[in-house]
């Protein structure tokens, strides 16, 4: 089999599409990431609002307002944060505007709850969720997390770039990973 001479399309980072979108306005950029978090977020929704045709119109809602006020994101490396806090607030506002709502039995979408979603433990994901940007930012390897977690980059890219081995990248991410959980638990597990 010959190969072919045809150069090969890196897709771009989370981050990269949010930049390029903010310089061009070019919808195309937003399509993109529209097409990666639709379904989180909509699986997010469904989870916290236990009603799949409300969390279908909350997950446009959200996307809808991520589009609108996107150029307000001044950090694009805190994309998936930033929209995950404006669907936390969606939901928040639902949960607040009706004190009585119509609940689909959990038993009908057994794949997406292992137990009954409990409001005190989604509370505390609200929580870590919160202070995920400012612990990133402090810990000594979170500029490799975000590039990990937050761009979707691959062990083999973080390896090009910050030149070092596979076992290398895998250990300073498990350390950093190690070194942010110490660090919420030293600031906020006891608030």
């Amino acid at each position: 089999m010959q190969k072919s001479n045809l150069p090969t399309v890196t897709p771009l980072t989370d981050a990269e599409l949010v930049a390029k979108f903010q310089q061009t306005h070019n919808p195309a950029f937003f399509s993109q990431l529209y097409q990666r978090y639709f379904n989180k977020v909509r699986i997010y929704c469904i989870k916290s609002l236990g009603d799949r045709s409300r969390a279908d119109d909350v997950t446009q809602d959200v996307l809808l307002k991520a589009y609108e006020k996107l150029d307000s994101l001044q950090n694009p490396l805190l994309w998936v944060a930033w929209l995950f806090s404006i669907a936390r607030n969606q939901v928040l506002n639902i949960h607040k505007k009706s004190s009585r709502r119509h609940l689909e039995p959990v038993d009908d979408y057994p794949f997406l709850y292992d137990d009954p979603v409990d409001s005190e433990a989604m509370e505390a994901y609200h929580r870590k969720l919160d202070a995920l940007p400012t612990l990133l930012e402090e810990a000594p390897a979170g500029r490799l997390l975000k590039r990990k977690y937050v761009d979707g980059q691959t062990i083999e890219q973080l390896c090009q770039d910050f030149k070092l081995n596979e076992s290398a990248v895998k250990m300073r991410l498990l350390r950093a990973r190690q070194h942010v959980v110490q660090l919420y638990e030293q600031r906020y597990a006891s608030a």
